[in-house]
């Protein structure tokens, strides 16, 4: 146990195994007439023995985004911040980055799960980082390398979401933006190859809230209750239920596949189910 006066938000696991990065949120305090929010506080820390092994205090407020064993701190900008360069961690410590551009809090999630390399959505237009959003990887010396334009249709807009490596190309969630608000058909699932082309895409009602894969299926929860499994091939619905814990409906926030080819899944009423998958 690792005591903090005020708690993480943000645990990510570095890919050996023996330490985890914990992102811990600060709260306002009073400075003189004004009230002031502290930025984030990272602690490095062994899962052997709870040892904090090294400590970083940005200037900014920042969200970890890793893959394979290095691990991005992602700055998250407000309205009236700049654009700031992001912190490349590798595991013998920080690594100097390139700007980025504005974090952008409704368009910009983009949690790859089993990523082998760290992955993120930038913009084109520091005046307005939500729209033309790419998708781009960092390269060995923190150099954002766009892939590809974040939607595959010219004429939509897509908010970010939660995203799956599969080998060379990822599967990745969204919607559709629209002024009247999510239309049906407005949520999606798509994969992707790394040069852009589109394998296959799934449309649905409901936006996912977690991904994850097993290589031959993609599992998706989605904000309505629903689990659903999709080919890894060509997209196509397998199979869909509705979760429920003793006849009660539940949403599952997160998903992971257990090495015993079940799925878990984190509710929002604080459970973990663990739901066995049909082939």
């Amino acid at each position: 146990m690792v005591e903090d006066e005020e708690g993480g938000r943000q645990l990510v696991l570095s890919s050996e195994g023996t330490s985890v990065w914990a992102n811990a949120e600060r709260r306002p305090r009073r400075s003189g007439t004004r009230w002031e929010t502290p930025p984030s506080h990272l602690a490095r820390i062994s899962t052997r023995t709870g040892q904090v092994w090294e400590t970083l205090s940005p200037d900014v407020f920042a969200v970890l985004v890793a893959g394979g064993d290095r691990m991005v701190l992602s700055p998250v900008a407000g309205p009236r911040r700049g654009s700031e360069p992001p912190v490349l961690f590798d595991l013998d410590g920080p690594v100097a980055g390139a700007e980025v551009g504005p974090f952008d809090v409704f368009n910009h999630p983009f949690p790859v799960r089993r990523a082998s390399r760290p992955f993120a959505l930038v913009g084109t237009d520091p005046d307005k980082p939500h729209r033309n959003k790419w998708v781009a990887t960092l390269d060995a010396d923190g150099t954002p390398r766009r892939l590809f334009p974040h939607s595959w249709v010219p004429t939509e807009h897509h908010f970010g979401g939660p995203a799956v490596a599969i080998g060379q190309s990822l599967v990745y969630a969204g919607a559709v933006h629209d002024g009247y608000g999510l239309q049906p058909g407005g949520a999606y699932v798509v994969r992707r190859s790394l040069s852009g082309a589109v394998q296959w895409e799934y449309r649905t009602d409901h936006p996912a809230t977690s991904l994850d894969t097993d290589g031959d299926a993609v599992y998706v929860a989605d904000n309505s209750g629903a689990l659903a499994a999709l080919d890894a091939e060509d997209g196509s619905l397998r199979w869909r239920t509705d979760l429920q814990v003793h006849g009660v409906p539940t949403v599952a926030l997160s998903l992971a596949v257990s090495p015993r080819g079940h799925v878990l899944a984190g509710t929002v009423d604080g459970r973990i189910l663990e739901c066995q998958v049909r082939r």
